[in-house]
């Protein structure tokens, strides 16, 4: 059941196939609105019937494109976004943006990259076992 106050969202997952190529999925999901009118945020999504709860997102609510960046707690992932306004016009449906401002922007709110978060995926499977 969606949350109050969420937003339906129509996020693209790439679901990778055995063949290394990705399939893009729509699957939609019920984000958390932020002060910048057209970007959200919710968990990672691992797959369409999966989401990492302990990693958060930013998506672009137009594109439902995530921002390849990743944040421990929806509040780190709340302040990016809403400092990310100043970056484009988020309602815009393709907003361009310097990719290294984002990222610096995101290093300020304890953003990861996808590599950071897969490698930090990876440490605590192995201490894990």
């Amino acid at each position: 059941m969606p949350e109050t106050g969420s937003i339906a969202v129509d996020a693209v997952i790439n679901l990778r196939l055995d063949d290394g190529s990705a399939l893009p999925l729509r699957q939609t999901i019920h984000a958390q609105p932020t002060k910048t009118p057209g970007l959200v945020v919710f968990p990672v999504l691992l797959s369409p019937l999966d989401f990492d709860e302990d990693w958060w997102s930013v998506t672009h609510a137009a594109s439902g494109k995530r921002i390849p960046l990743n944040f421990r707690t929806p509040e780190a992932a709340t302040a990016f976004a809403n400092a990310a306004g100043r970056l484009a016009d988020w309602t815009a449906n393709s907003p361009q943006v310097q990719k290294q401002e984002a990222l610096e922007l995101a290093y300020e709110h304890g953003g990861h990259t996808d590599k950071q978060y897969m490698d930090a995926q990876r440490e605590a499977a192995v201490s894990a076992a």
